[in-house]
């Protein structure tokens, strides 16, 4: 026990520099890929671009929901119920809550045979840094758990959302993901992932988001956003 303890507040510290990197340069240069719109469906927009030093595409997905961000947050860091959102997602559990706005979860990604499952950890992370804006970021933590038999873990994975407000009561969200699912992945597969993946996820978002007690949904490190 002591030994997770001590290898938890080692991430802790050096996660602040890995995001601060994360944010800085990884997702600054994303803002300058060549994004080609893929899809574009029930108000949801996915886009794809090539991604420097490797072989998997970036995804970015706009789209507006209808909620308050205590709502859209507290829905996100509700890791137990992400099977019920997250497409394909198999189970999700949390492993470690450092702070209100900053925990560690493991999760387990369903993908059709011949291939086998992919599983990875997250640390996550909620700021505001300005009241027009929230950020979260999400950055894989392979080695902190042994890997299990029969599942390749995801080495490589990070994940960016920008949530604004538009108008009195609707959000725009920007999400960004670089991710590699290490192993043999068909194109077929990638391809599923790339835009199905998305659009659904997105959906079952908003419809999710929406059955969040407004009251039940307060957050101490939130401000609610300003237009």
């Amino acid at each position: 026990m002591k030994r997770w303890i001590g290898i938890f507040k080692d991430v802790r510290i050096k996660n602040a520099a890995l995001v601060l990197l994360l944010i800085t340069s990884c997702f600054g240069a994303n803002a300058q890929l060549d994004w080609k719109l893929k899809k574009d469906e029930d108000w949801i927009k996915v886009f794809t671009a090539s991604t420097p030093n490797s072989d998997f595409k970036s995804i970015k997905v706009e789209c507006i929901i209808k909620a308050t961000v205590s709502q859209l947050v507290s829905f996100l860091m509700d890791v137990d119920k992400q099977h019920e959102w997250v497409y394909n997602n198999k189970t999700s559990q949390l492993l470690k809550k450092i702070k209100d706005n900053e925990m560690i979860f493991y999760s387990e990604v369903s993908v059709p045979w011949p291939c086998a499952n992919r599983d990875y950890i997250s640390h996550i992370t909620v700021t505001q840094p300005t009241p027009q804006l929230v950020n979260i970021d999400a950055l894989s933590e392979p080695n902190l758990l042994p890997q299990k038999e029969g599942k390749i873990r995801v080495k490589s994975s990070r994940a960016h959302w920008d949530i604004t407000k538009q108008g009195t009561d609707l959000l725009k969200i920007v999400y960004v993901v670089q991710f590699d699912p290490s192993g043999s992945v068909p194109a077929w597969l990638t391809n599923l992932f790339l835009t199905k993946g998305p659009v659904e996820t997105f959906q079952k978002l908003r419809d999710g988001v929406s059955k969040v007690a407004m009251a039940e949904s307060k957050l101490n490190y939130i401000t609610e956003l300003q237009p």
